[in-house]
């Protein structure tokens, strides 16, 4: 069996879209949760701006199928580069956190261990990562947007992202190159058990706060984060071998980038695929396979 994608296209009402996903698969792997501290981790790179953030009821989706499947801990956690429980409050996160009984955890505050990765020079640099995210069921509640380092900005970089408390999240960001490699190193230990994308409304363009709306109206996810953010490539009208941390985690083992490797269970992928705007440096983010032999033989 081929890594199963859970996908629907045309949504109307976003929640229950996502509900509906989220229910099929826990029907199918819903055990996996039951007595594990399950960390969910929405994407509040902005504390202002909701286009850029994950919508609440992503999170009430989310929060309410995996209460129900028995965690031994439910936690809402984010990193955020603002204020993280701002940023919850601002987007209205915390409602649904209280009715589904889950902890609102600051990652930057959280305890941590460090972990190394490389500049552009292939030099070490010595980071913070989140205990938490470490030790947890990882849920990553992401959505489509173009990027201004990545190409595009999915699950894999949203939990790993997330997990590197202030001032730290800075130091992964190494050049083109060298942050693919950075992403793919931490994704080793920190990709999402479960990847959710809310693609009822997508953003392009400018950057992964800035950009423009885009009425997508998909809901996507699956137990295999890099399966998942590669059908997300596509369905944002790129190749998932442009995207260069997908590519190493793949290689590492991460999952399949391959299509023909995928089950998906719903609707034909084909039938979501658009082409998004994407960000004005798309064509020097694409040569970041120039690693050159300063980043070679580090993944």
């Amino acid at each position: 069996m081929g890594s199963r994608l859970y996908f629907r296209v045309g949504v109307r009402e976003r929640y229950a879209a996502l509900r509906a996903l989220l229910e099929a698969w826990a029907e199918d792997e819903g055990e996996k949760v039951q007595g594990k501290t399950v960390l969910v981790k929405p994407n509040c790179v902005s504390a202002r701006r909701e286009l850029a953030s994950t919508h609440a009821e992503a999170v009430r989706a989310a929060l309410e199928v995996l209460s129900q499947l028995r965690p031994k801990r439910l936690v809402l956690g984010e990193g955020a580069s603002e204020d993280t429980l701002q940023a919850f409050q601002n987007f209205g996160y915390l409602p649904w956190a209280e009715r589904y009984g889950a902890e609102v955890l600051d990652l930057n505050q959280d305890a941590h261990v460090f972990r190394t990765v490389y500049d552009a020079k292939g030099n070490t640099i010595s980071l913070k990562i989140a205990q938490t995210a470490l030790e947890s069921f990882r849920v990553s509640l992401a959505k489509p947007k173009t990027h201004d380092g990545v190409i595009v900005t999915l699950g894999i970089k949203n939990l790993v992202v997330g997990a590197i408390p202030k001032p730290d999240k800075v130091r992964i960001h190494q050049g083109y190159a060298a942050i693919h490699v950075n992403l793919a190193l931490l994704a080793r230990e920190l990709a999402p058990h479960l990847t959710v994308i809310d693609g009822y409304e997508g953003m392009e363009g400018a950057d992964p706060v800035d950009g423009d709306p885009v009425p997508h109206r998909f809901a996507l996810l699956g137990s295999d984060p890099v399966a998942v953010d590669a059908a997300a490539a596509l369905l944002m009208g790129f190749q998932p071998e442009e995207i260069g941390y997908l590519v190493p985690c793949a290689h590492l083992g991460r999952g399949n980038l391959a299509p023909e490797a995928w089950e998906v269970w719903g609707d034909p992928l084909e039938r979501g695929m658009r082409r998004y705007r994407p960000h004005p440096s798309y064509a020097e983010q694409k040569r970041w396979e120039l690693a050159g032999p300063a980043l070679a033989g580090k993944i």
